[in-house]
This record gives structure tokens, C-alpha cells and sequence, in this order.
């Protein structure tokens, strides 16, 4: 945690502290918002930055997340920044090949399929030297903003890695990684040790190397054991109903979430309407006002600077009322 003007690797002092107050449940004068996927394809200057080169060369090029993780902030008020990342990076420098296929997303070439296949993957305790692409970019872009507002880490949980490795790519059922589940408990609880070895010095260096907070998302289903496991920030997607989610944790954690990003296809006032129920049910404090999921390729970036203006205004009237 910074407390003079530079913290502890000389990062500028950070202006806008909004995203972290309300993280560690302290007041602020307005709720913080920002966009899962906010840089993402919907942004006419991330697809020519990213038309250059293939998605994870560009994972690799410090240079390049930076550019991409500050293209949204000069388009809108958003209070925090995430880093331009990719959650399989992991089990990239866990030695698996990973190719990202036009109009299907990731696809892995050889996926885990015998309990012998575990073999073929590197040691765990390597894999945060591996990703040091991450930890410069998370430096620099650190650096780059100024102290404008906080850099959001992030990594992909055990599990959700797992049913990646497993089916070879997204899977609506993840069956082939429930039957690991079911038909190699072992091997399975192998596979998942692996990855928490090789994501906790991962997280630890990302903070290490500039990164001021990391969320667990999709928790609902879990939402009591999520409060009282030590996160700060827990982050909901648009299927849970934000009072009965506060009457569930209580003042003990800050919720984030949690509107369906479909909403921003509709007109800016209904956006504006639909933001203002949103904050309603969540209330004023220990809150951060979020999508329920990241940003679709094709939706209107003014329709997303609407949804971070209605944010603002809104929350700075329910704290007058």
C-alpha cells in the first residue's frame, strides 16, 4: 500500500484512489466504475493496435498491453485500470501450445487427455520467470498512467484453466473436464495443484510489479464462503439481484457487478435508468459499479461512455438524497 508520494518501486502517487477506497469499504464520494473487457474489440483504435500481430505476441509485447490498457482511459472517466492480458498465458508457460483461432478463440492443439499427459508440463515454480512479459508490462503501464487511477491485475482460477487444458478450448458444458472430475478424482486434484502452484507467485508477482488489486469473479454461487475467505472485492455476474446479494455478505465485503452487458445495447436513456436501478439495489458504499461479463465486440463505445457517465452522476445524487 502507497502512503508518501511515490510507493515502493517509485510509482507516481496515485490522484484517484476512488476504486481502492470503496475495495477496502471506506467512503467515497461517488461509486467507481469500470468495464470488464474495456479493452477489447468494441475500440476502433484496439483493432488497428491489435491488427499488427497475433493476439498472444501482442500478450508478449509490453509495449503493446500498455498502449491497449490506456486506450479506454482516453476515451472515458473510468476509475481503474485492468491490464491487456490473457488468462492462458499460464498454462502457455506451463509448456501446452495455444493458438488463437479468428471467429473461434483459444484452441489448444494437444489438450490433456490421460493422466500421463501431466507429464509434458513444466514445473510450476518456472512459470512466473516465464510470464515476466506480464510484469513488465504491468510496470510500465503503472509508470504510463501517472497515477491517474489503479492498475487491476488478474489470472484465471484452477478450474477454469483446467476445463481449457482438458477440452481444448471454450466449452459451454465442460464435459470432458467434469469427467476428469468424476473418473480421475487424482489426477484431477493433481492437475488443479499444479495450477495454484504455478498462479500464487504469479498474483504475488504481478502485485509485486505494480498490480493494486485482484477480484474473484462469477463467486455467487458461493457468495458467504467468498466473504469470509478474505477477499475484499467480489464480483458478481447479471444473475444474481443486488439486494439480496448485499443481504447475503452484509458490510463486510465490497460487491462488484454487476450489469448484463447486453443493456448497453439499448438507448443511453434506458442505459441511464438501468444503471440507476442497479445502484439502488447495491447502495452507495462498499460498492463498484461493473458489467455482469466483459464488453461484446460490437457494442457502441458511446453506449459505454453513457454507462460510466449514468455511474457517476447517479451515485453522486443518491449520496445527496
Amino acid at each position: 500500500m502507497e502512503t508518501n508520494g511515490l510507493g515502493p518501486k517509485g510509482f507516481p502517487e496515485l490522484k484517484n484512489d476512488t476504486f481502492l477506497r470503496a475495495a477496502w469499504g471506506e467512503e467515497t464520494d461517488y461509486t467507481p466504475v469500470w468495464c470488464m473487457r474495456q479493452a477489447g474489440r468494441y475500440l476502433p483504435e484496439f483493432r488497428e493496435t491489435r491488427a499488427a500481430q497475433d493476439f498472444f505476441s501482442t500478450c508478449r509485447s509490453p509495449e503493446a498491453c500498455c498502449e491497449l490498457t490506456l486506450q479506454p482511459l482516453r476515451r472515458f472517466p473510468l476509475d481503474a485500470a485492468i491490464i491487456f492480458s490473457d488468462i492462458l498465458v499460464v498454462p502457455q508457460a506451463l509448456g501446452m501450445e495455444v493458438t488463437m483461432v479468428p471467429g473461434k478463440g483459444p484452441s489448444f492443439p494437444e489438450p490433456i487427455r490421460e493422466e500421463q499427459d501431466l507429464e509434458r508440463l513444466r514445473d510450476p515454480a518456472t512459470v512466473a520467470s516465464e510470464l515476466g512479459y506480464v510484469f513488465q508490462a504491468i510496470t510500465l503501464t503503472r509508470q504510463r498512467l501517472a497515477g491517474r487511477v489503479p492498475l487491476i491485475g488478474f489470472a484465471g482460477a484452477p478450474w477454469t484453466l483446467m476445463t481449457y487444458m482438458i477440452e481444448g478450448g471454450g466449452s459451454s458444458t465442460m464435459s470432458q473436464a467434469k469427467r476428469w472430475l468424476y473418473q480421475r478424482p487424482q489426477a484431477s486434484h493433481q492437475l488443479l495443484q499444479i495450477l495454484t502452484d504455478a498462479l500464487v507467485p504469479y498474483l504475488v508477482g504481478q502485485v509485486a510489479a505494480g498490480a493494486q488489486i485482484i477480484f474473484a469473479k462469477d463467486g455467487h454461487f458461493a457468495l458467504e464462503e467468498l466473504a469470509q475467505a478474505g477477499y475484499e472485492v467480489v464480483g458478481l455476474d447479471w444473475t444474481v439481484d443486488p439486494k439480496k446479494a448485499r443481504e447475503r455478505v452484509g458490510k463486510t465485503v465490497t460487491l462488484q457487478g454487476n450489469l448484463d452487458p447486453c443493456a448497453l445495447y439499448a438507448p443511453k436513456e434506458e442505459i441511464g435508468q438501468l444503471v440507476q436501478q442497479m445502484l439502488d439495489g447495491f447502495g452507495p458504499q462498499r460498492y463498484i459499479a461493473n458489467l455482469g461479463h466483459g464488453l461484446y465486440p460490437d457494442m457502441d463505445p458511446e453506449h459505454v461512455g453513457a454507462f460510466v457517465d449514468a455511474v457517476h452522476r447517479h451515485s453522486r445524487l443518491l449520496r445527496q438524497n
